[in-house]
């Protein structure tokens, strides 16, 4: 029953002193509404961006949604947007306050928000109280999100330009010393083509041997094939394999010189920025019933005790 004699009491009062709380609801209204107009609270713009993330290189166990947020919640991003529309000025922060970073970085939280949607996309927004800053702003957010990933995306493969480019010389390197070697033996001991020059000079000396006719200088092609062949064979296979891996690091060369160069977008804008001819801020219609009606809950407190004293006063 409790309940029931609260409100059964709560609205006697207030149709006892009805009049009274009609003109405080009417004073509070006109006070909320002149408080909230553009003289004292400037209006602000909301502008926002709707992106999925793209070309972005699996880090951790974080999903890529995950990734752009921590990109562009970063504070090289933040930074960047700060000093680039000169905010601590347009937030009206002296770089003299004590706490001008925290102040600062504050407000900037306060009008810079990056959110997951619920599709696993990224909805940037921005708060000004000029709609085109507030556009502009969101495109400098992907601007430098862009920047960033591709920074750390060029510092990645900057180092794998780096090892390919090593790998390459080192086998080049290897190459240049078995040709060396190899000429050397063709030069000093005319071994060359093993295939076919083996097998001539060797039907050219045995014919000569059973012909009983000596030739020093075919015997001479002959011995030195015999010695210096298995090297020359050796350095051969060596070579074709050192030719393989050249192939195959000049291949990882050119896509890594490819993706340290390239200039892709790391975001699909799905919903672009575009500059608000409505205010988003103060809801003033918010403002009046909300004022209205902490100012009759206080009312109704003060005409309660007022009640209260005055039935205490006459027993």
């Amino acid at each position: 029953m409790n309940p029931y004699l609260n409100n059964k009491t709560l609205l006697a009062l207030a149709l006892k002193w009805k009049y009274h709380l009609g003109i405080i609801a009417i004073i509070a209204a006109v006070i909320a509404v002149v408080f909230s107009s553009p003289v004292f609270l400037k209006p602000k713009y909301k502008s926002t961006a709707i992106v999925y993330p793209e070309n972005l290189g699996e880090k951790s166990e974080e999903s890529y949604t995950e990734q752009m947020l921590e990109i562009l919640n970063s504070g090289d991003i933040r930074d960047s947007i700060i000093k680039a529309f000169k905010l601590d000025e347009h937030y009206k922060i002296s770089p003299d306050y004590r706490f001008y970073k925290t102040a600062l970085y504050g407000k900037y939280s306060e009008h810079v928000t990056c959110r997951k949607t619920e599709n696993e996309a990224v909805r940037i927004e921005v708060l000004d109280t000029d709609p085109e800053v507030a556009c502009d702003m969101v495109k400098a957010v992907l601007r430098y999100y862009d920047k960033k990933v591709r920074r750390m995306h060029n510092i990645k493969f900057e180092e794998e330009y780096g090892i390919r480019k090593l790998e390459i010389e080192r086998v080049n390197y290897k190459i240049d010393s078995l040709i060396q070697r190899l000429s050397y033996l063709g030069s000093q001991y005319g071994v060359m083509d093993l295939g076919g020059q083996a097998e001539g000079v060797s039907r050219a000396y045995f014919e000569s041997l059973a012909s009983g006719k000596s030739n020093d200088r075919l015997e001479t092609y002959f011995n030195n094939i015999a010695e210096k062949g298995p090297e020359a064979r050796g350095l051969l296979i060596r070579l074709d394999a050192f030719s393989k891996l050249l192939s195959e690091a000049q291949t990882r060369f050119d896509n890594a010189y490819r993706e340290m160069t390239k200039e892709i977008t790391y975001a699909s804008v799905i919903t672009p920025p575009f500059v608000s001819d409505k205010k988003a801020w103060p809801k003033r219609s918010i403002i009046v019933v909300m004022s209205v009606l902490l100012t009759l809950i206080m009312a109704m407190v003060v005409i309660g005790v007022i009640e209260n004293r005055n039935s205490t006063a006459s027993k």
